[in-house]
């Protein structure tokens, strides 16, 4: 058998983690972590907010956050750990 060579191109991997199919699975992702979230939520207010931007690791890619918008939220995250076990579950 002959040897099998492997050449990462790093120009491939960053448009490939910087394309829109890959922004639209993050956010996707995103919401449905801030969904369960906001479902996790029984103390009220706005609850939690989804957003995704490009971060500089490794040469850029789509990153997801999802983060309390209010002290309601933050109490039902400190409390009860409803941002937490939207994603753990």
């Amino acid at each position: 058998m002959g040897e099998t060579r492997i050449v990462f191109k790093s120009e491939g991997f960053r448009q490939i983690l910087l394309s829109d199919g890959v922004k639209n699975l993050v956010t996707d992702t995103a919401n449905e972590i801030k969904d369960k979230a906001d479902a996790n939520n029984t103390r009220g207010g706005e609850g939690f907010k989804a957003s995704v931007q490009v971060g500089g690791f490794g040469g850029g890619r789509w990153i997801g956050f999802v983060s309390t918008t209010d002290d309601k939220a933050k109490a039902a995250e400190s409390e009860d750990k409803a941002l937490t076990r939207a994603v753990t579950s």
